[in-house]
């Protein structure tokens, strides 16, 4: 295939390429722990396109290859035409979600626990090299927070779900075909609140029976997670904002003595 003039999207977690003219988008790995994330990304969008469920596809016949010369995978998916137009009411995003936990509850694809998220944010958070963009004193009380909310959700029990795992407003697609979802990398098994954790309070309203003790916990651990990993990548402007933002909200949240 000749790749026309490619045109990058996206250069933050991973690499995205559109290969323009043709409806294929290219997800490189360039992180360390890349190649296991995007080939389980694969394994997952893969039965839920084959199952119906409203994500993003990828390439029919095409699994994650290795190129030899950088060591890279890459994925290729069918890029879907997103209308700006459109405006995608909360609760259509919160009816969606469900179908796809419902989707993904349905297929054999083996999910790891949420917590194995948490522990690799935990390794970064205490990682002096990789944390270096943040100013000290909001690196230790990061630390902290991020210390005594996972003590807390230690603490507790709860049903476990098969969830997308990251189902922010960017990973769905307003299409004139409805929602769709895409980047499962993190697809894993948690409480359905977790995913609850990154919607609106009028998204959520299509779910029933949340825990809302559990559900403010996980907002304010996610939102300590997000920030790590926005000061990991502190390097990119608009994920230094984005980390101020969350480690404000971490602030805001967390309620020390």
């Amino acid at each position: 295939m000749n790749p026309g003039e490619p045109v990058l999207i996206q250069e933050t977690n991973h690499t995205l390429v559109w290969l323009r003219p043709y409806p294929v988008i290219a997800k490189v790995g360039t992180r360390r722990d890349s190649a296991a994330a995007l080939r389980h990304e694969y394994k997952v969008a893969s039965a839920l396109s084959g199952g119906g469920a409203p994500v993003a596809a990828p390439r029919p016949g095409i699994g994650p290859l290795l190129d030899r010369e950088s060591g890279f995978v890459v994925t290729l998916w069918t890029r879907l035409e997103v209308d700006p137009t459109l405006r995608l009411e909360e609760a259509d995003r919160g009816a969606s979600l469900r179908l796809v936990h419902q989707a993904l509850a349905r297929i054999d694809v083996e999910l790891p626990n949420f917590r194995v998220s948490l522990e690799r944010t935990r390794i970064a958070l205490f990682d002096e090299v990789q944390m270096a963009a943040l100013p000290i004193q909001d690196r230790l009380f990061l630390r902290e927070a991020f210390g005594e909310l996972i003590g807390s959700l230690d603490g507790l029990t709860f049903p476990e779900h098969a969830i997308h795992g990251e189902p922010h407003n960017g990973n769905c697609l307003s299409t004139r075909e409805g929602p769709r979802w895409i980047d499962f990398e993190d697809a894993c098994r948690g409480p359905v609140e977790w995913d609850l954790a990154f919607l609106t309070e009028e998204a959520r309203g299509t779910f029933e029976n949340i825990d809302r003790p559990l559900l403010e916990l996980l907002m304010t651990l996610n939102s300590a997670r997000v920030a790590t990993w926005c000061w990991v990548q502190a390097r990119f402007p608009a994920m230094r904002s984005h980390g101020q933002q969350h480690l404000s909200l971490v602030r805001a949240r967390w309620p020390r003595d």
